[in-house]
């Protein structure tokens, strides 16, 4: 009688999944098209909404030269994690999630102020905001934690465990003080655990208690966030105060009407209405310039990007592909919504950036950062074999 040795396959995991070129043929075309599409879109918009600005400054082109450098880096960013499997990230998700809470932290003890808030960090005379890197690694976190326990997403338990191990993250935030930021990543949240299986009727119930916590939430916000909502439901009741933004944005929409003023034309942004022209009220300056079909353009763009990841989480390998899918589309969208929101009197006003729009690096490089994890899911979305 003879014993024959059993071949046992060798089980796939990060390391044995080296980049191969051969994988370039499942880029995702779509991601990577809108992608360059928007951050071209966007630098397209910096140099117009900042035309005054180079003006005074004699630069002409110090803030599309700033643009196209965060560009290039969050490029390369994209092409570089692309090339990496997307499960080391959940290999390594615990030490991320300390990362997370140590950037965080980070800003807290040594964060520059600006605009009554201390949200940026410098280094070597450049600004980075950690929470725009906090939210891409909430999305890891988050898909991890969910993927692990889909036999169990029903449970209660499995929810609040989910917001228990996400409420320090969002305390950090609106310490800082940032409230849109913190929204963002209660939307990244709901996003991914619905995305994960969780029962309609307990996400339902937790935006109850959270309705049923107004007056506790209303008194936690700082004085001038209580404006702001005030100034939303009637900006016109402080016309020079708190409802000024609102009312000069509404302006420099409606101005642009069908195909606007054309770019650097607009006068909202260069005679100092509009603030923060270049970021937060970004679309009132691109609606002005471009008109309605610069806004349809816009939104068609990210149309196509939200359908990509969309698409990538449903043909992705495993759940924590899937679950990493959907919480970029998530992030995305909230964000979208509630900046262009903000600009036509739908949403309160934030400083919520407009994904590639917005001047700003840590922003466009985090989001290049997390659509790379989106193609590295794609590019291995079919299972490597064993053996």
């Amino acid at each position: 009688m003879t014993v024959k040795a059993l071949d046992i396959g060798r089980a796939s995991s990060p390391l044995h999944d080296r980049p191969h070129l051969r994988r370039l043929d499942q880029v995702d075309p779509y991601l990577l098209i809108a992608t360059l599409l928007l951050i071209g879109y966007g630098l397209v918009m910096t140099y117009s909404v900042t035309a005054e600005s180079r003006t005074f400054t004699g630069d002409p082109m110090q803030f599309v030269v700033r643009g196209a450098i965060w560009a290039a880096i969050g490029v390369a960013a994209m092409v570089i994690v692309a090339m990496f499997d997307y499960a080391w990230l959940g290999t390594f998700a615990p030490l991320i999630y300390l990362l997370m809470l140590g950037l965080l932290v980070v800003v807290l003890a040594i964060g520059r102020e600006s605009l009554g808030a201390q949200r940026a960090v410098n280094f070597g005379g450049l600004s980075f905001q950690f929470s725009e890197v906090a939210k891409v690694l909430a999305i890891v976190v988050l898909a991890k934690y969910f993927a692990d326990r889909s036999d169990r997403i029903g449970s209660p338990l499995v929810i609040a465990g989910g917001l228990a191990m996400l409420g320090p993250a969002v305390a950090l935030v609106y310490k800082q003080p940032d409230l849109g930021t913190s929204l963002v990543f209660i939307a990244i949240f709901f996003g991914i655990a619905f995305l994960a299986g969780a029962r309609v009727w307990q996400l339902v119930g937790l935006v109850a208690v959270a309705g049923a916590s107004f007056p506790l939430i209303w008194s936690l916000l700082k004085p001038y966030q209580q404006e702001r909502l005030l100034a939303f439901l009637n900006p016109y009741s402080d016309p020079q105060g708190a409802g000024w933004n609102i009312i000069q944005s509404l302006i420099a929409v409606g101005s642009g009407q069908a195909t606007g003023k054309g770019l650097t034309a607009g006068t909202q942004s260069p005679l100092g209405y509009l603030p923060i022209a270049e970021s937060d009220f970004v679309f009132a300056g691109l609606a002005e310039d471009l008109g309605f079909v610069g806004a349809v353009i816009l939104f068609a763009l990210y149309i196509v990007l939200i359908f990509a990841a969309l698409r990538i989480a449903y043909r992705a390998r495993d759940p924590f592909g899937m679950l990493l899918g959907g919480g970029v589309a998530a992030m995305l969208l909230f964000q979208i919504l509630v900046n262009v929101g903000m600009a036509v009197s739908l949403m309160p006003v934030t400083g919520i950036p407009l994904p590639f729009i917005s001047h700003g690096g840590s922003s466009l490089v985090s989001i290049c950062f997390a659509l790379g994890v989106l193609q590295s899911v794609s590019m291995r979305r079919e299972a490597p074999a064993i053996g």
